[in-house]
């Protein structure tokens, strides 16, 4: 093995989109030569635009860019049509009232931010006023419409990237983010309230990322370019387990008193502990697409942790705490047995992902 195999390994991913990027360009300039197109160079554009990391983003900025430039080109000409005459004043009243439409639609759905480009284009450039408002925007039409259709076809075909391995590896990323947090809260009940520091937010950037990779592989889906499960629970599973942890870490944001230390620490430590081992295991299950692990340690330590409650109860250790601390110690075996079901559903996703190998 020479030492830039495994640097090669590890960046195949980002060669292959730029090899598919380079033959993308390469057939949309071959083909807008072909087809005559007067600026073939907006399907050259459009390719290396819509070529994306997977086919369910190829997919996506293909219909995006389609949508908005046929809106664009459709207001544009209209526009161009109804110019009474072509004074700098008369031209910037009619392009505020061309872009007004479309810089609302751009304010709603960010993805068609080519509109007001392409009507800008249209309305303002020395093609129109030779071929025409009509003729020039068809072509414009005719050639991102060819480089979209170029885009999708080669990501489809060479060495297609599909969304699915991504969302496997951005769930998984997730998991070991959440394990993190378990860990620093696992000597909470002992120590005082535990220090997450960027782990929240490293979680939340980490599912965003997951939520794109979601859109494109349920994109691919719908598409029928994938057989894969629907990866919407698996998100939401995830995104449900953040919520929970980051309550968790609400009930421990305050020393507990000393009477439940000794009752609560150890099963609590335990119990968490073994959530983290657990999720580190699924992570590596979810990206290696392979069955969950057992779980039986885990629902036991659960128990325990609630039994350790009950006991507090039944001993009437409780009765001296303030109402806010019996509070706190109640609701972390609400949340824990929470935490618990969606740690639950998240193997059931896995099993999910394993039979799709």
């Amino acid at each position: 093995m020479t030492p830039f195999q495994p640097w090669l390994a590890r960046q195949s991913d980002r060669l292959w989109l730029a090899a598919r990027m380079l033959i993308s360009a390469t057939a949309a300039y071959t083909l807008a030569q072909a087809f005559g197109l007067p600026q073939g160079y907006w399907a050259v554009l459009t390719t290396i635009i819509v070529t994306q990391t997977s086919v369910g983003g190829s997919l996506k900025a293909a219909i995006d860019r389609l949508i908005g430039s046929i809106c664009g080109a459709l207001v544009g000409a209209a526009a161009a049509l109804l110019l009474p005459s072509h004074t700098p004043l008369v031209v910037g009243a009619t392009l505020i009232a061309a872009l007004t439409p479309l810089a609302v639609l751009t304010a709603f759905y960010p993805n068609f931010r080519i509109a007001p480009v392409t009507a800008i284009i249209v309305l303002m450039s020395t093609g129109a006023a030779t071929l025409g408002p009509l003729a020039y925007a068809l072509d414009r039409v005719l050639e991102i419409t060819l480089g979209a259709v170029v885009g999708v076809v080669v990501s489809t075909l060479i060495a297609p990237a599909r969304a699915y391995a991504q969302l496997r590896g951005a769930a998984a990323e997730t998991a070991r983010l959440l394990a993190q947090i378990m860990t620093a809260m696992a000597p909470a009940i002992g120590t005082g309230p535990p220090t997450l520091g960027a782990l929240p937010t490293q979680v939340l950037a980490a599912l965003n990322r997951l939520a794109a990779a979601a859109d494109e592989a349920a994109r691919e889906r719908r598409s029928r370019l994938s057989a894969h499960p629907d990866p919407e629970p698996l998100f939401r599973t995830l995104r449900r387990l953040q919520h929970d942890m980051l309550a968790l870490n609400r009930l421990f944001d305050t020393q507990w008193p000393d009477a439940a230390q000794p009752a609560l620490a150890t099963p609590w430590s335990s119990y968490a502990e073994t959530v983290a081992t657990t999720l580190r295991a699924l992570a590596d299950a979810l990206a290696a697409c392979q069955p969950p692990p057992d779980t039986t340690l885990l629902r036991t330590q659960l128990a325990a942790f609630i039994a350790a409650i009950e006991t507090m109860r039944q001993e009437g250790t409780t009765r001296a705490l303030s109402t806010d601390l019996v509070g706190r110690i109640f609701g972390s075996a609400f949340r824990a047995e929470q935490l618990q079901r969606d740690l639950d559903d998240l193997i059931e996703r896995t099993h999910e992902v394993a039979a799709t190998r």
